[in-house]
């Protein structure tokens, strides 16, 4: 019998296909992600001055555009030894947080929502379309999220897509006081609809019982930038825990270069990595959770006692990723509070002198950890740029979580459509983003 195709696979950023291997006896074996259009951008950069660097890469994905500009602007800091002035660095925070808000708020409402709510239905009717069918109210109010996380975004980046006000070393402008108050206004307007979508999901968790406990309960290692009291999007220090969320070692950015391996799949062209002496790990918010255990914020501490007491601790179970979603949006809803609240200011740095050297840059990406290594020559040009996006480090965990589901779920030598959809359903607790992964 041959192999079980899906394709394509929807409401995932860029475009992916699943097969589910069968053995000689028609029995699921194995699952592989699949994702091809290699697109270079670690190539034709090369030459390229850094001034440059930053509007080059963050095309590589409009949703994680941010997150690949401060990764590069941290890499070209660590070349010349530079540490931005502490306004710098509040500004890149809270755009980092706008931007985990938008993307999260995308991919708990555009991309699975109409799994938790409608997991039976009919693929036509599995859709945001639908819902706003269903209740227009409930489709305008999600969508007002992230219409939220983009509004402060555009504000504190030059742009709601695309930044314009990051430079390495500093940031073009700041934010003045009618701006900051405006925000403010917003952000204080949201934080009802922002616990009710809270309580939304975990609701629609606990009724989606059999898809949380059948579609990927393995445990495994995990990775994340361990902050100080609490969850952190930036940092020069990672921590690895084991299955059993025991510490197994910490890393200084400058080491992971070396200690990632990657593994060329010829089923794809997304390269899986792994961490030499550690093996296969799972990054993103159910990692940073596991890593961190705690928000450092009020109402995102008081989230997660909820979810620890529903689930357990540490979480496996890939489609609690959805709920660790939703407390990473709280939690960067009060953090941007507390940033605006506390006027990061007009003043800031215009930038530092270039120098030759190799720099690494860590950031937490919404779909997990960020690497770039790069290398300038001394006019200030790219020599060598290599990047380790989050769906790398998280495929290992994704074909598994496949594996498992379609075993799981297999009846009769074929997956019928429910099936096909739980398998989908499977992809999206990962919120994968192709565009990254083909980098």
């Amino acid at each position: 019998m041959a192999d079980i195709l899906i394709e394509p696979v929807t409401r995932i950023i860029g475009s992916a296909r699943v097969r589910v291997i069968l053995n000689e006896s028609n029995q699921p074996e194995g699952a592989r992600f699949q994702a091809f259009g290699y697109r270079g951008f670690e190539q034709f950069v090369v030459g390229s001055h850094v001034d440059n660097l930053l509007p080059i890469v963050s095309r590589i994905c409009g949703s994680d555009s941010v997150f690949h500009q401060i990764a590069a602007a941290r890499a070209v800091e660590m070349c010349r030894g530079f540490t931005p002035p502490e306004g710098v660095l509040i500004l890149r925070k809270l755009a980092m947080y706008a931007q985990l808000f938008e993307r999260h708020a995308i991919s708990l409402t555009m991309h699975s929502l109409p799994d938790l709510l409608f997991p039976s239905s009919d693929p036509g009717v599995r859709n945001i379309i639908s819902i706003h069918r269903v209740d227009e109210e409930v489709a305008r109010r999600v969508l007002d999220l992230k219409s939220l996380g983009t509004a402060v975004l555009a504000e504190v980046a030059g742009g709601g897509v695309h930044a314009v006000n990051f430079v390495p070393g500093g940031v073009i402008r700041g934010v003045d006081e009618e701006v900051r108050k405006k925000l403010i206004g917003r952000l204080e307007q949201a934080k009802p609809l922002l616990l009710e979508t809270g309580r939304l999901i975990k609701m629609l968790l606990r009724r989606n019982e059999e898809a949380v406990n059948n579609l990927g309960i393995k445990p495994t290692a995990y990775l994340a930038i361990k902050g100080e009291g609490g969850m952190a999007l930036e940092g020069d220090r990672l921590t690895v825990i084991k299955e059993d969320g025991a510490s197994q070692e910490d890393l200084a950015s400058g080491e992971i270069p070396e200690r990632v391996e990657e593994i060329p799949k010829p089923h794809s062209h997304i390269k899986g990595v792994s961490l030499s002496r550690i093996g296969d790990i799972r990054v993103g918010a159910l990692a940073r959770l596991n890593v961190n255990r705690l928000y450092g914020t009020q109402m995102a501490d008081e989230e997660l006692d909820e979810i620890k007491s529903m689930w357990g601790f540490p979480l496996h179970q890939s489609m609690i990723s959805h709920a660790a979603r939703m407390v990473e949006m709280i939690n960067a809803w009060e953090k941007m509070m507390e940033i605006l609240r506390e006027a990061p200011g007009e003043e800031v740095s215009s930038g530092l002198t270039i120098s030759p050297g190799r720099g690494v840059g860590v950031v937490e990406g919404p779909e997990g950890t960020m690497i770039y290594d790069l290398v300038l020559d001394e006019e200030g040009r790219v020599r060598k740029l290599r990047i380790t996006a989050p769906l790398q480090f998280n495929l290992p965990g994704l074909e598994g979580s496949l594996a498992e589901g379609a075993q799981n779920m297999f009846s009769g030598g074929e997956l019928g459509e429910r099936e096909r959809n739980r398998l989908e359903m499977a992809v999206r607790a990962y919120a994968p983003c192709t565009l990254c992964g083909v980098h």
